[in-house]
């Protein structure tokens, strides 16, 4: 019997198998991340709740649902929202601010940390046009979709993992109470392994992109914000470690920012130590706020000075925009290592 001849293998360009392995583990990244994230469901509204006067808006008319989501978010109301609004009759130079809440479109030029304001149409704030027209004034979306309503193409900083120019663009700039959190992401070098803005800001949702469209997923305008309970509790991991006489409860940032990411935002943590019949033996307090943050990788550690049974750690929210704290973390913790 003459010798079997070699499978032949595949032959891929320098490089490929390095970037076949990297897309493949950024995939399986933001994957994760996306299993985790739900609806949002803010409890500090906006003032307005949502932008008005959608029956003239031209996207509306086709994209009525992705619209619907878009004009109760930080996006739509960036511009006519009370709190700002207000905010900008003590700043003695208050057109500094424009250009990230009332943009002319991004890809009208070259992607730039500095926006240019628009001059009409404000009560829109970040409108559908700012991330989605060129300067030819076609639309721009992830999959380029032709339809007779206007010019279409496919715009790779919509899809490409990790790309986070569009949000960089007014993200990357510490102004007033606003910090540049998308600075810490690049430093942190969060795009290389494909993470992105989008993958934790905007959940996967299936729904009709369009008018008579099929439903199919994509992602939610509405946006995911620390004013949502539940998805700020992802930002923090939380452990309980015991060993010898005493126990510690370590934090660690699972944001790809520093925690929190506003001025005035503050997040109080409680853990009481208890033995095994529920008696509490210790209890620790931290506050985190942007004098006292956790900067991206970076973890805090509550150490007791007793041994206990588990830990019932309790966290609430101040927001800048509320007198109310709201609870974010309620669970209890038992040691992951005996």
């Amino acid at each position: 019997m003459s010798p079997r001849a070699p499978f032949p293998r595949p032959r891929f360009p320098p490089g490929a198998w390095l970037a076949a392995l990297v897309l493949t583990a950024a995939a399986h990244a933001q994957e994760e991340i996306a299993a985790r994230l739900h609806a949002p469901a803010p409890q500090v509204a906006f003032r307005p709740e949502r932008v008005s006067g959608l029956g003239s808006y031209g996207c509306a008319s086709c994209h009525a649902e992705v619209t619907a989501e878009w004009a109760a978010s930080a996006h739509g109301l960036s511009w006519v929202d009370e709190v700002f609004q207000a905010a900008l009759k003590d700043k003695k130079r208050p057109e500094l601010c424009h250009g990230c809440h009332v943009p002319e479109p991004l890809f009208h030029g070259p992607l730039s940390p500095r926006p240019d304001p628009r001059a009409d149409e404000r009560g829109r704030g970040i409108s559908c046009e700012t991330c989605h027209q060129d300067a030819q004034g076609a639309v721009l979306g992830p999959r380029g979709t032709s339809t007779p309503a206007h010019p279409s193409k496919l715009a790779p900083e919509l899809v490409a993992p990790g790309s986070n120019e569009l949000c960089s663009a007014c993200h990357a700039t510490n102004i007033g109470p606003v910090l540049g959190v998308a600075k810490d992401f690049a430093a942190a070098g969060l795009a290389a392994k494909g993470l992105s803005c989008v993958g934790c800001h905007m959940a996967p949702v299936e729904r009709a992109w369009a008018t008579d469209a099929p439903a199919r997923t994509g992602r939610s305008h509405a946006l995911q914000t620390p004013r949502d309970p539940a998805f700020l509790r992802l930002a923090l991991g939380a452990e309980m470690h015991s060993s010898g006489a005493v126990s510690r409860v370590v934090l660690s940032n699972q944001a790809g920012h520093r925690v929190p990411g506003l001025i005035g935002r503050q997040l109080k943590l409680v853990a009481e130590l208890q033995d095994e019949g529920g008696a509490v033996l210790e209890r620790l307090e931290k506050t985190i706020d942007e004098r006292a943050y956790l900067p991206v990788g970076g973890s805090l550690e509550l150490a007791f000075q007793k041994r206990g049974a588990r830990v019932h750690l309790t966290g609430t929210h101040i927001d800048p925009r509320s007198t109310t704290a709201l609870t974010f973390l309620d669970e209890v913790l038992t040691p992951s290592d005996g």
